[in-house]
């Protein structure tokens, strides 16, 4: 078992946090196919680790321009034509702002990338491949992912440690026991001596979770975020 695919680790509710996504957006995403998601109860984790970096770079490509429609076309047909399991969080795709392009490479060729929606070969024009937050294996599939919604701060989910919770990088401390403390009261200073950060560390974990992101930006660019999502 890989726990990459196979273990399902987060709830609806988890991923929306943990990526900073509105929770109707990410019901959106995951009915127009695509996301690879699997089945469960209300509440329970149907989510693995590599369908979290999916949704990382869903909201990478939708920020970069490519519809909706045109992500989970190309999605659906690589699982289907290709066989290839959760697409979106391998290293072989890139885009040119409107299209997902595959890498391919022939014999005596140099590498080159193909349309997916159309296999129409030879495109010049590749804008980005995956994304700077993604750490990859040598299988091509992520291994890692940063949470982007953290500043001043660096937090990863392995899901090979802490049962694909996040962690603050190069450590052991899990988000989640420091952001507890702080609920219940526990000084900013003594928690930090108690999980060898710093002060404005541990402002930076827990400003995700008691103050949205959502409800610090003005009215008008969270209108305009949430309609470049849904486009």
């Amino acid at each position: 078992m890989d726990p990459r695919f196979d273990l399902p680790l987060y709830t609806r509710a988890d991923v929306a946090l943990h990526l900073g996504l509105p929770a109707t957006t990410l019901g959106d995403w995951l009915r127009s196919g695509a996301l690879e998601s699997g089945t469960g109860g209300r509440g329970e984790p149907t989510i693995t680790f590599a369908g979290l970096v999916e949704t990382h770079m869903l909201r990478q490509l939708r920020s970069a321009g490519l519809s909706l429609q045109a992500i989970g076309e190309a999605a659906v047909a690589l699982r289907s034509r290709a066989g290839r399991h959760y697409p979106l969080a391998w290293s072989g795709l890139a885009h040119d702002g409107r299209d997902l392009l595959v890498e391919i490479a022939a014999e005596g060729r140099e590498q080159g990338w193909e349309r997916i929606r159309d296999s129409q070969g030879g495109l010049p024009g590749v804008l980005r491949r995956g994304s700077a937050a993604i750490g990859w294996s040598d299988d091509g599939y992520a291994a890692t992912l940063r949470l982007v919604i953290y500043h001043d701060i660096d937090v990863i989910v392995d899901p090979a440690r802490a049962s694909g919770q996040p962690l603050v990088e190069g450590s052991d401390v899990r988000v989640e026991d420091v952001v507890d403390r702080v609920r219940s009261g526990m000084p900013y200073r003594e928690l930090a001596a108690k999980f060898g950060l710093e002060d404005y560390e541990v402002e930076a974990l827990v400003r995700p979770h008691i103050r949205p992101a959502a409800f610090r930006r003005t009215r008008n660019s969270h209108r305009q975020s949430e309609a470049l999502l849904h486009d």
